[in-house]
């Protein structure tokens, strides 16, 4: 939800359109409504949940957690599936710092997210964790 706000907002300015108040509050809430349906009330003050949540304040902050979480789950696949270099290409990845910019070391590390195949993989794992949530409310 976080990030579709951010989305939102972005290509509005993007397509020359000045953001209010009111236009920032109007597209929260409407996303709050869709995100949360019947199962959560979305009163009026909801609308301003946007302006206290610091990730807004730097711009595509929550697609961090997007990227973050595909890399950790292609790097871990690829240690844990017996790649027998995997485990050396992480730690040269850890011991780079900020010598390289991020895409770079995370490809060289093994996990390519700008190709579709490592958020693919990314999304089978995360799939896999609803189902099991699925079973155990159940």
């Amino acid at each position: 939800m976080f990030a579709e706000f951010e989305k939102k907002t972005h290509e509005a300015v993007e397509n020359g359109q000045v953001l209010t108040l009111e236009d920032f509050n109007k597209i929260y809430y409407q996303l709050n409504k869709d995100y949360f349906g019947e199962a959560v009330i979305s009163d009026k003050e909801i609308e301003l949940e946007w302006a206290r949540i610091p990730h807004f304040y730097n711009n595509f902050y929550v697609y961090k957690y997007a990227t973050g979480f595909s890399s950790a789950v292609k790097l871990a696949k690829n240690i844990l599936e017996g790649d027998k270099e995997a485990l050396e290409k992480y730690i040269n990845f850890l011991k780079d710092g900020a010598n390289n910019y991020p895409l770079e070391q995370l490809k060289v590390a093994g996990a390519d997210i700008s190709k579709k195949e490592t958020i693919n993989e990314a999304m089978e794992v995360f799939r896999g964790l609803v189902d099991q949530l699925e079973e155990l409310t159940k």
